[in-house]
């Protein structure tokens, strides 16, 4: 059994954020010491790792709310659960294309800038002649 700190230090989220979880019923009911403090198990910490991997995916709470309430459900819902999951993926996959285009125009920007800042004109450069510079492609 872990206490909130620990359960926080584990998973690296805050105290806050568990409670958090907690509040909106993404979590199971979380055990109680005699002192009412908090209890984590390992499948608890389980069940905070699949909610941090989804919310790295950009899914948003009202659609892990549903699929905890599904996946509480049980077996009734694998359908239902697989859908929602098929979905997220393609989810995941137009964010990473999206990312793979922003991470390329990135790298290009931070060449076209390497090479401005070898020059010595680029103080007097405005935004303006900097940005066509840089869309005519002589970066």
């Amino acid at each position: 059994m872990y206490s909130a700190k620990e359960a926080a230090e584990i998973t690296g989220l805050s105290t806050a954020t568990l409670r958090y979880y907690e509040k909106e019923r993404l979590l199971p009911q979380i055990a109680r010491d005699s002192k009412k403090y908090r209890q984590y198990t390992d499948e608890d910490i389980e069940w905070i790792k699949m909610i941090q991997c989804m919310r790295m995916a950009n899914i948003p709470i009202h659609s892990i709310k549903e699929y905890v309430s599904l996946l509480i459900r049980g077996g009734e819902t694998l359908e239902q659960r697989f859908v929602m999951v098929q979905n997220h993926m393609e989810d995941i996959k137009k964010q990473m294309t999206y990312l793979e285009n922003a991470l390329v125009l990135t790298q290009k920007k931070l060449s076209f800038y390497e090479k401005l800042l070898a020059g010595t004109s680029y103080k007097e450069m405005s935004y303006s002649e900097e940005w066509k510079l840089f869309n005519h492609g002589q970066n």
